[in-house]
């Protein structure tokens, strides 16, 4: 590994770290480079964590016998999560989504039970570590963008993103081979990731190789791709931050809505919910009249944690292009406009969000 992968890690200061291994190449020498590394990192303390799906019968067991195998031979601690297999085949959606889902969840989970009591604040400075590199980047960002995506979704992987680091982004599967076979590491092979059903899998078996024999240096490319991508959207948000800010309210109003008054934020299912003044934001779209803003909106929310599909908020006929909705719903979110706010809000559950917007006081429109 080189020289400039460590100066990287180190610049984000990370004192306490998860490590999450599956016992396949990649986490294997993550775990190993950190082992052989803590000092030169800057690190405090780290541990091992290992989720077991309940998916794959026998070799799921080995693997998480091995790399607890792995953590001891190396005197790191380890954490097991085993979850319900079955529950996660049953769920609607995506098995591969699902799975992937519940294993950070699970990871999360371990991490906030491993946190350090005796460390505080920056001291106390974590995350939970995952072995994503260079070719889970390409993948990504070729399935991204043959199903259609956004700027926000042109960026690819992240490398850090909510409580999850992944360092080796600009590594190589190539350069984790040699790094493993100059270590004489041994890792355990998921026979699951070569059943070309997974979408992930044919794009990593199939498409990309196609294409790379198609257009060699095509995989490099994608990944370039999603550097500029978020380097550009980071300048974008810059942007949309010195725009909408403004307009920010200290306080959301949830009070004023009839059928939560006496209600706390909690008690009427909102988990999130950010309050705008509608002459604030009316203006600042008219200053804008010329542009289409609502791209720009919307990302801001996601931003903030609220995210919304692409052309909700456009409008051709409205200034500068953003469309605020009287009343919607979309999904757990809702916009409502109240009295002189726009309030949008994220709650725990689809119905609760309906309810919200379904309520009978009538407000001028933007």
């Amino acid at each position: 590994m080189s020289f400039d992968l460590t100066q990287n890690i180190r610049r984000h200061s990370f004192r306490r770290l998860l490590l999450a291994v599956s016992g396949g190449l990649d986490s294997i020498c993550l775990a190993h480079y950190f082992i052989c590394n803590k000092e030169a990192l800057g690190i405090d303390w780290f541990s091992i964590a290992h989720v077991h799906h309940g998916l794959r019968e026998g070799t799921a067991d080995r693997d998480a016998k091995f790399v607890e195998a792995f953590a001891k031979a190396h005197n790191v601690p380890f954490f097991l999560k085993k979850l319900d297999g079955d529950a996660l085949k049953k769920a609607e959606g995506s098995l591969e989504e699902n799975a992937r889902d519940a294993r950070y969840k699970a990871l999360e989970e371990i991490f906030n039970e491993t946190e350090d009591p005796r460390l505080r604040g920056d001291d106390n400075k974590g995350i939970i570590v995952t072995a994503h590199h260079a070719g889970d980047q390409a993948e990504t960002m070729y399935m991204r963008i043959r199903r259609g995506t956004t700027l926000a979704g042109l960026r690819g992987i992240q490398e850090v993103r909510k409580n999850i680091y992944r360092p080796f982004l600009n590594v190589t599967r190539e350069e984790l081979l040699a790094y493993a076979r100059e270590n004489k590491l041994e890792w355990c092979e998921d026979e699951s990731n070569d059943d070309v059903k997974f979408a992930r899998n044919k794009v990593r078996h199939e498409m990309l190789p196609l294409l790379e024999r198609e257009c060699p240096g095509a995989t490099a490319q994608l990944c370039r791709m999603a550097a500029i991508a978020d380097r550009a959207y980071k300048k974008v948000m810059k942007k949309c931050d010195t725009l909408f800010t403004v307009a920010l309210c200290k306080e959301p109003l949830v009070k004023e809505i009839p059928a939560y008054a006496g209600m706390t934020s909690k008690e009427a299912g909102i988990v999130q919910c950010i309050t705008l003044d509608k002459k604030k934001l009316n203006k600042i779209l008219r200053e804008h009249a010329d542009a289409d803003l609502s791209e720009m909106f919307r990302l801001w929310l996601s931003e903030q944690g609220l995210r919304f599909p692409f052309g909700f908020f456009y409008g051709e006929s409205e200034p500068a292009h953003v469309k605020i909705p009287h009343r919607a719903a979309y999904r757990r979110r809702s916009v409502a406009k109240i009295g002189h706010t726009v309030q949008i809000c994220e709650f725990s559950t689809p119905e609760e969000a309906q309810k919200f917007v379904s309520c009978r006081e009538k407000d001028k429109g933007l």
